[in-house]
């Protein structure tokens, strides 16, 4: 059994990295987690892959029965259930190597008692520098007291040093600068910000990780924002090279009757302050958000250079109720920036984050590597795809059966230009030829005569989710794309 998560896909015979735990993950949180991932293969060809499990010191973790396996071309699926697994009970990393191209996606679950889950992808290259929009301690909301955890993973072969620096929302200087020394190759370090008494109790801001040692010193980045006692966010950190000057936000909801709200993150890498009413939220209604317009909102604040800004649809009045559709952010001087957005349930403790869609991308192949519907167990997954061009696309959703299901098919859909679609596999219309109980993958493609950018993202639920009080049963994560010509 083990907890923790994994980061963007896309490789080539090389590496993916994961982080994994169980039991509970140092003071942030009291509960016992545990994982699985699920991994799909991205190329016409059978992968051989084989998995790694390593402490937190980079001695091996010992005992697990999912080391090696060989996925199908085309969308084969491999899910490694850690619960289901020999391995003991703690806290550790993964590494996997495959002679293709794989995607990968983590779900933290805690299995035993009320829920909290996450979910994030898996990490296929390191970085020097790593950016965190949102992370906290102690910190005050709506939903209740934040505490954020980053783990960092090293993705090279020697022992790196790495600094953390914590830049309150608002300044531009950090508070505090963490040094982390000797992590070892494949092993993660869990850094909790809920025991860091160098910043103050309510405490938010943004986070910049930086390798010092060696200069060509590479890791992995994920963060858990746990919210309340039982919500959990999981997102991956950017790295420099990400920086974009517009972003996508596929589903932005606003105090809708069930609670749904988003808050859009945004972290100011261009190297200098970024003016007010310099950034811009545009959004386009969906077409069955009766009564409502489209949407212009800027930024009514400075933001400093590393610092952040919040868009927060719960408590920003220019955000009118049960408005949802989707969203571009941009800047209007052209300066550089990463995006995160989340997902909250206020009248539960349901909540889900992942990282914006790059307006940069030029993607029009993507892969969801778990698309279920409507599980025995209430599992089922939500998808959606957003045209990212300037122009209507026709793109072609090929469904491709995983474990215990026997049905795969293609069929095409037209999505208007910078609007989503929304494939819900909670409702029993949603694909109608498609048996509850289906389990697979979704590969997406942008053709036709002018076909354009897309991308997607994927929210992992549970049917009760909406009724439950209690628990957080909402997972999401940023689906994962293949450039090609």
């Amino acid at each position: 059994m083990k907890t923790k998560r994994v980061a963007a896909v896309l490789i080539t015979a090389i590496i993916i990295s994961l982080m994994l735990v169980s039991t509970a993950i140092a003071a942030a949180t009291t509960k016992s987690l545990s994982t699985n991932f699920t991994l799909v293969n991205l190329s016409p060809s059978d992968a051989s892959v084989t998995v790694d499990y390593l402490k937190p010191d980079g001695t091996p973790w010992t005992g697990s029965s999912y080391i090696s396996t060989v996925i199908p071309a085309n969308g084969g699926q491999w899910i490694v259930r850690q619960y289901f697994d020999n391995i003991q009970p703690g806290r550790g990393s993964v590494v996997i190597r495959s002679d293709q191209p794989l995607a990968g996606m983590v779900q933290i679950l805690n299995r035993n008692g009320v829920p909290t889950s996450g979910a994030y992808s898996a990490i296929t290259e390191g970085y020097t520098k790593a950016y965190l929009p949102l992370v906290a301690r102690q910190g005050g909301s709506a939903t209740g007291i934040a505490n954020s955890q980053i783990i960092i993973q090293n993705t090279g072969n020697a022992d790196v040093n790495v600094q953390v620096s914590l830049i309150r929302s608002g300044a531009s200087a950090p508070d505090y600068v963490k040094s982390i020394s000797g992590i070892k190759p494949g092993a993660a370090f869990t850094y909790d910000l809920s025991e860091e008494t160098n910043l103050a109790t309510g405490w938010w801001g943004s986070a910049e990780i930086s390798v010092t040692n060696p200069v060509d010193g590479k890791v992995g980045v994920v963060s858990n924002l746990f919210i309340g006692s039982d919500s959990l966010n999981s997102y991956n950190a950017f790295s420099e090279t990400e920086a974009d000057t517009t972003w996508f936000v596929p589903l932005l909801a606003s105090k809708l009757t069930n609670s749904l709200n988003t808050t859009v993150q945004i972290q100011n890498l261009s190297g200098v302050t970024i003016a007010e009413n310099e950034i811009v939220l545009t959004c386009i209604k969906d077409p069955a958000s009766p009564g409502q317009n489209n949407l212009v909102i800027y930024n009514n604040a400075q933001i400093a250079n590393r610092g952040a800004y919040y868009f927060n649809t719960l408590t920003d009045n220019r955000f009118p109720a049960n408005w949802y559709g989707a969203c571009k952010v941009s800047s209007t001087g052209g300066k550089k920036i990463v995006t995160t957005v989340q997902q909250r349930l206020v009248a539960s403790a349901n909540q889900a984050m992942f990282e914006a869609i790059p307006g940069s991308s030029t993607a029009k192949v993507v892969f969801i590597p778990l698309v279920a519907k409507r599980l025995s167990n209430g599992f089922a997954t939500p998808v959606v795809i957003q045209n990212l061009g300037s122009s209507d696309t026709l793109v072609e959703l090929k469904f491709t059966a995983g474990e215990g299901s026997a049905l795969s098919y293609s069929r095409d859909v037209t999505i208007p230009a910078e609007a989503a679609i929304q494939l819900n596999f909670r409702l029993l219309n949603t694909e109608p030829g498609m048996p509850d109980g289906w389990v697979g993958t979704l590969r997406v493609t942008s053709k036709g005569s002018n076909p354009q950018p897309i991308h997607a993202y994927v929210q992992n639920t549970f049917l009760s989710m909406t009724s439950s009080p209690n628990g957080d049963q909402f997972m999401a994560y940023r689906a994962f794309v293949i450039n090609q010509p």
